[in-house]
């Protein structure tokens, strides 16, 4: 910040040994093979469960122009969980 005003002038102190504080990110593709590989062994352990939250039904759009899409519904009623 630059000095405002009628203050004094600050002796700055560069800070001189900044090397030892500096953040690399040489292990970024190791991390991302590292959560990859975690994320293909949750799976495996919770693996007849579904992956990404309750069990949705395949569904088709309404409308003329999105009936020909197929997408994953809101859930299942009472009746067909019967």
């Amino acid at each position: 910040m630059a000095p405002s005003r009628n203050g004094m002038i600050l002796n700055p102190h560069f800070h001189k040994d900044w090397q030892k504080r500096v953040r690399t990110w040489f292990n970024q593709p190791a991390r991302k093979i590292r959560r990859r590989k975690a994320r293909q062994a949750k799976a495996r352990r919770i693996a007849p469960r579904p992956v990404s939250g309750p069990l949705r039904p395949a569904v088709r759009c309404p409308t003329i122009r999105y009936h020909n899409k197929v997408r994953a519904g809101r859930g299942f009623t009472l009746e067909e969980l019967k």
